[in-house]
């Protein structure tokens, strides 16, 4: 797979029929990426297509790739896939207050922001960052590997998916149990 050289896209240079993104995105290249997960163990794959359509642009295609999370409950590294199908819609003039609607000719609509659009600043799309903003947001805010995780020990951090410790729970007193007293005694 070939290294994706291009990560700033002039817009008016996008051909009519279109420009095909396709290559591999190493790890060195996505830095917040990184920073956000536990690693990038390889090169994220792209087969992307840039479309021009009214006045808006058209990002489609698909990802393959992963990251390394690590679970909320036992630490664990674990695998996970990063967002698999990508359609996001172009806008080369941010400042723009009615937007084109890029499934109608001619027809116009008020866009305040939408959840897959992306800005393209004085006609330059950063394909680069735009992809990882839209992995970071696809992340999980408590990334857990398994569903039936059974975490850590709280008393002597096992790992509990391995072997049960043997450690009891220390059964921690009923905070309202003086409120059931109280109301004995009125």
């Amino acid at each position: 797979m070939r290294e994706l050289n291009e990560s700033i896209i002039p817009l008016e240079q996008v051909p009519a029929e279109g420009l095909a993104l396709q290559g591999g995105i190493p790890p060195r290249r996505l830095d917040r990426l990184r920073e956000a997960t536990a690693g990038l163990p390889e090169a994220v794959a792209i087969d992307l297509r840039l479309e021009p359509r009214n006045d808006v642009y058209i990002l489609s295609g698909r990802v393959t790739g992963q990251v390394a999370l690590q679970c909320e409950y036992c630490r664990a590294h674990f695998d996970h896939p990063l967002a698999a199908e990508l359609f996001l819609t172009v806008e080369p003039d941010p400042e723009r207050e009615v937007q084109p609607d890029p499934a109608q000719k001619g027809e116009v609509w008020v866009l305040t922001q939408s959840d897959n659009q992306v800005e393209a600043p004085e006609g330059r799309l950063d394909l680069v960052g735009a992809l990882e903003d839209e992995w970071l947001l696809g992340l999980p805010q408590s990334p857990i590997c398994d569903p039936a995780c059974r975490g850590l020990c709280p008393v002597c951090g096992a790992d509990r998916n391995e072997a049960e410790c043997g450690c009891s729970r220390p059964r921690r007193e009923n905070p309202f149990a003086i409120l059931a007293q109280l109301k004995q005694d009125s």
